[in-house]
């Protein structure tokens, strides 16, 4: 077998900017241990090729795209390059896998999709029948590379970044469906907003069974393709809920995002700023004292933010996940709320606001925390071992 800290690895970037950033910190990573690293994208097609060809040697190749970026890569003849050159191919996927159904068929040999979420990977197990392997691999964090500033000196209270994508128009979203369809969605919409720790799959099949109507898996998993639209939508419904809770309780949030004008809430307590790139938020943590982080609908996993905010001796503040919980511990290396719960938010965060002290030992905490084993750089070592023991 060869020793994996003699491969070579291609790790293409994407366009989105937060993608680019996690590629090239991996990159650090893998170059730290030795591996011979390419960097690659899809700008020009024949350039890449040729790249990936003259780089690549057989049997000692692993290729990483991050939301499948450079999987579709293929010879001249139209065949897969990944195929012919034997390499071992891995797709970090950060979204539901609902959303990459081509990718996950997509005809490579020797294919395997790394999960930000416990469940993502149980959904590719479930409904792709050992078609392609998956492993789960949380996202980490980043520590900026910028002087620190003291805890007590930061500018800012409160940090959220992100944007408000006003996303609650049920008719728009439902319009296509027939009548049974469109009572099945609503019901299953308006169970996930009451059970929140639910995910798509879970209450979908829930819905069907109550109406003595068992789904096959092949049929489950179109139909989760089919109401995922209700994923962004609870997404965007969350977070404006905290963010109002905070507002309309006199609590003032910073907010780099776009739309945040548009929530109808107090809006003398938001502190808005324009939207910047992602590597730029991340100093923008090292001048806070709280990061915010409300979950995407992951009920197993966590976001980078709440690393981030760990690395760069902010108090992480983040809603639960079956992960953060089993993973984090409140009011000793972070601060956890529920969404069943935010009446109770805003009391906790004003207590936390006068005990500077507190705050300052759960930000070293949780940099202690995170510091070593939440960061890109050791994502690239637990890749390795993934494809050593391939």
């Amino acid at each position: 077998m060869i020793n994996v800290w003699d491969r070579k690895i291609i790790i293409f970037e994407s366009e989105i900017d937060s993608l680019k950033t996690f590629a090239r910190r991996m990159a650090e990573g893998f170059e730290q241990t030795g591996c011979q690293v390419l960097m690659a994208d899809m700008k020009d097609v024949s350039l890449t090729r040729e790249r990936v060809v003259a780089f690549s040697e057989y049997g000692r190749t692993a290729a990483l795209f991050f939301n499948h970026v450079g999987m579709n890569l293929l010879t001249a003849d139209g065949g897969s390059l990944w195929n012919e050159l034997d390499v071992d191919c891995y797709d970090y996927i950060v979204d539901h896998p609902m959303y990459y159904h081509a990718a996950i068929i997509f005809p490579i040999r020797r294919l395997t999709f790394l999960c930000v979420d416990k469940y993502h990977q149980q959904f590719i197990q479930r409904f792709y029948q050992g078609k392609v392997r998956s492993f789960f691999l949380p996202l980490a964090g980043i520590k900026a590379d910028v002087p620190e500033i003291p805890f007590r000196e930061r500018s800012m209270d409160i940090l959220f970044t992100g944007a408000y994508l006003i996303d609650d128009n049920v008719m728009v979203h439902t319009a296509s469906l027939g009548e049974g369809l469109k009572k099945i969605w609503l019901e299953c919409y308006e169970m996930l907003l009451s059970r929140r720790y639910l995910t798509l799959e879970q209450a979908i099949e829930e819905c069907f069974r109550r109406k003595s109507f068992e789904l096959s898996d092949e049929d489950l998993r179109d139909m989760v393709r089919l109401f995922q639209d209700m994923d962004g939508m609870l997404r965007s419904k969350m977070r404006a809920d905290v963010i109002k809770t905070l507002a309309d309780h006199d609590i003032k949030v910073h907010i780099y995002g776009e739309g945040w004008e548009c929530l109808s809430c107090k809006q003398e307590n938001l502190i808005i700023h324009k939207r910047i790139p992602f590597d730029e938020t991340i100093p923008l943590m090292a001048d806070a004292r709280i990061v915010l982080n409300v979950m995407p609908w992951f009920k197993a996993g966590v976001h980078d933010r709440v690393y981030s905010a760990m690395l760069n001796r902010a108090v992480s503040l983040t809603d639960g996940s079956e992960y953060i919980d089993q993973t984090l511990l409140d009011e000793e290396n972070a601060l956890l709320f529920s969404l069943d719960n935010m009446d109770e938010l805003p009391d906790k965060i004003s207590w936390y606001l006068g005990q500077t002290d507190c705050m300052e030992q759960i930000a070293e905490n949780g940099y202690q925390y995170a510091k070593d084993s939440q960061t890109w750089q050791y994502r690239a070592l637990q890749l390795m071992k993934i494809i050593e023991e391939s």
